[in-house]
């Protein structure tokens, strides 16, 4: 799924992600607008490099269409993006040992690609 998502990246598709707040927590990391962050293949390169446009946090239903499209995954629509970011958000708890939440708060995190230009 890396490369798929690189892929979006470098082809100016995918200008934003979306995360459960809990992992970058546990991760001690929240990205703020002006970092830069590496993005890798699926084999671990490093593949590309986005400066962070803007950060904000909510729960899982607070998303817009508008985010949905940047997110650019999928038919880039509003409900296609919360059917797949559900399903996401359930295996991730399910995998950690969580209880399920079915609005759980996110990261959502609008970027530029600064390299490859």
């Amino acid at each position: 799924m890396a490369d798929e998502l690189l892929a979006l990246v470098l082809a100016g598709t995918k200008r934003a992600t979306a995360g459960l707040l809990a992992d970058y927590d546990e991760e001690g990391f929240r990205p703020a607008p002006g970092d830069h962050s590496v993005v890798h293949a699926g084999d671990g390169t490093p593949a590309a490099v986005i400066r962070t446009r803007a950060v904000h946090t909510g729960p899982l239903s607070s998303v817009d269409a508008t985010f949905a499209w940047e997110e650019g995954e999928g038919d880039r629509t509003l409900d296609g993006w919360l059917e797949g970011h559900r399903a996401y958000v359930r295996r991730a708890f399910a995998a950690a040992g969580r209880p399920a939440d079915d609005d759980p708060q996110l990261l959502f995190e609008r970027f530029d690609l600064v390299w490859p230009a």
